[in-house]
């Protein structure tokens, strides 16, 4: 190991600030993901730079700053046991402001040092030596106070509480007793997802790895999660998908897209629902619609379309796992790997064409027709298969009804007159 000319082994590079090349004190993740000195990256900022220094990227006005707990963590376990005494975070940014006290909370009351205490003392819970039952009610708990408030959130996360979490979700601290496994696990991936509440913890949960943790819970070699646990898996991944910079790390991750594919085409109805919509918002982001044709979605979502000629209404009855589905589809459709997928099941076009001529099915929502209507204009601008067998089912009728319905006003119905305009040609 490296050391300085004072004898003290040199620090791993991922503490040191790539602005000023020192040992991080206080470390923030800025949107981008890219982690720094508080004191450093905010002297950045206030001196009227508006990109992230290590990427290059654009902020657009996003400058917020959120604590790398996790990397703070290991940094002051590094310098305790190398006696490295750390400079004081916080202070000297450009605007000559003061060091900040904990994000815990502001307050020195007794209410707060006793949450605090209480916190810290449930996460120890969590430690794999403990006895499974009190790994359970320590975890329970967790899930409950990060769903309470905020403050509860940091006070967890400030414990290394994230941390604890993901090491049960990826086996490093498992219970003595499997049969107490389902529900430790239902409450882990329920906690991170009320930690999420936050955005900035949604950055700080994907640097700390929650994503691993989370998709291990869907993978296909972790038979024991139970279908409630898998489901709220999706639900996380959804949550921490509402930045836009973790829709790329989630969709760059191997076992994401497969993963929610799997939950989608054989998990319970709210397992399929919270699939859907994952899935939908991972493939706001172009490349991830690739990645998830290439995963199999099209498929899974044409066969369910397929497989029920009432397909709209028995699916669509309690939107919004229907709407998503189709939702999904439509974004899709928008891809050329997506469409060359779709033009080979032309038996779904029938089905597609029910849905939009459904417009007396209260169970059938306005969105779900506008996304079929999307889905045929967009396939059959390219295949004149796809176009014969549209017309043969009546698509320029029933769409033409749908845009006369609405007036024309509304994107749904210039879809409509979209369509209608393209079968008539």
């Amino acid at each position: 190991m490296e050391t300085s000319s004072q004898g003290i082994p040199a620090p791993p590079e991922d503490f040191r600030c790539p602005i000023s090349l020192e040992v991080m004190a206080e470390p923030v993740i800025l949107w981008t993901g890219q982690t720094y000195d508080r004191q450093s990256i905010q002297r950045w900022l206030d001196s009227g730079h508006t990109t992230c220094p290590k990427t290059k990227q654009e902020l657009h006005d996003d400058t917020r700053l959120i604590p790398n707990y996790a990397l703070r963590s290991l940094i002051q376990s590094w310098a305790a046991a190398n006696s490295v005494e750390l400079a004081s975070g916080g202070g000297g940014g450009g605007g000559g402001s003061k060091s900040k006290k904990s994000s815990i909370c502001s307050s020195d009351s007794s209410s707060n040092r006793a949450r605090k205490e209480a916190v810290e003392a449930l996460v120890r819970g969590i430690l794999a030596a403990n006895p499974a039952s009190l790994i359970r009610d320590s975890v329970r708990e967790l899930r409950i106070l990060a769903k309470e408030s905020r403050t509860q959130r940091a006070m967890i996360c400030e414990a290394g509480g994230v941390a604890k979490l993901l090491d049960l979700l990826l086996g490093k601290s498992r219970p003595a007793f499997p049969d107490l496994q389902n529900e430790i696990e239902e409450n882990a991936v329920v906690a991170l997802l009320n930690l999420c509440a936050d955005d900035e913890n949604k950055v700080g949960l994907v640097a700390e790895g929650a994503v691993d943790a989370i998709l291990h819970i869907l993978s296909r070699h972790h038979h024991q999660a139970s279908i409630d646990t898998r489901a709220s898996a999706a639900l996380a991944i959804t949550s921490l998908a509402m930045v836009d910079v973790n829709k790329a790390i989630i969709g760059r991750h191997p076992g994401a897209m497969p993963g929610l594919v799997r939950l989608l085409s054989s998990g319970s109805p709210r397992g399929k629902k919270d699939a859907a919509i994952a899935l939908y918002s991972l493939c706001m982001l172009p490349d991830n619609r690739r990645r998830a044709v290439s995963a199999g979605v099209v498929s899974v979502l044409l066969t369910a379309v397929e497989s029920d000629a009432r397909y709209c209404a028995a699916h669509l009855a309690a939107p919004p796992e229907g709407e998503a589905v189709l939702a999904l589809l439509d974004v899709l459709a928008t891809c050329p790997e997506g469409r060359a997928e779709m033009r080979l099941r032309r038996g779904v076009v029938p089905a597609l064409v029910r849905v939009i001529g459904a417009a007396g099915d209260s169970a059938v929502p306005l969105r779900a027709r506008e996304s079929c209507a999307a889905v045929l204009y967009a396939v059959c601008c390219e295949d004149a298969t796809w176009t014969a067998i549209a017309r043969d089912a009546g698509a320029a009728a029933v769409a033409g009804e749908m845009a006369r319905g609405l007036n024309g006003e509304c994107r749904a119905a210039r879809k409509a007159a979209s369509l209608v305009q393209l079968l008539s040609a």
